[in-house]
């Protein structure tokens, strides 16, 4: 994307993100015609269309993390001070929350319990699934060094 329309995109982004929410395929679905016509058209042609759409979804993405680290820094200052030595130890600004399918920043999370429970309850699903994931990398470690000794 041209750099001088890399800003018109921006604006594309949070625009529609103020009226469909923080979802970056919601967002992607809404705007990629919009945003890139002829190559949206031509990616149709070719086939390519879910390739187009994976990319402007990460593209969204970054452009909503940024302008999320951005509101959090003003945020920052709004959590209680009670909150800061926990919230500074946090790897991100935003969580997933499943019910609203959106990146949600730490001080609306706070602001919101409920949404604040099901960030984390959603985050411990995921380091389950690494762990078990991580489990069976090593079951599958151990099963090629035992083949390899047995060879």
């Amino acid at each position: 994307m041209l750099n001088r329309r890399a800003s018109d995109f921006t604006i594309l982004v949070l625009n529609t993100a103020a009226m469909v929410g923080n979802n970056a395929a919601r967002i992607a679905e809404a705007i990629i015609r919009q945003a890139s016509p002829r190559t949206s058209a031509e990616a149709d042609a070719e086939g390519a269309d879910k390739a187009l759409r994976i990319g402007v979804i990460s593209e969204v993405k970054r452009v909503l993390r940024r302008s999320l680290d951005d509101a959090d820094q003003i945020a920052f200052s709004d959590i209680d001070p009670a909150f800061r030595p926990i919230v500074q130890r946090l790897k991100s600004k935003t969580y997933f929350v499943e019910s609203i399918e959106e990146y949600v920043l730490v001080s609306r999370l706070i602001g919101e319990p409920a949404l604040l429970d099901e960030a984390q309850k959603f985050m411990h699903r995921k380091g389950q699934e690494c762990f078990a994931e991580a489990d069976t990398l090593r079951e599958l470690h151990r099963a090629v060094l035992a083949r390899g000794r047995a060879s």
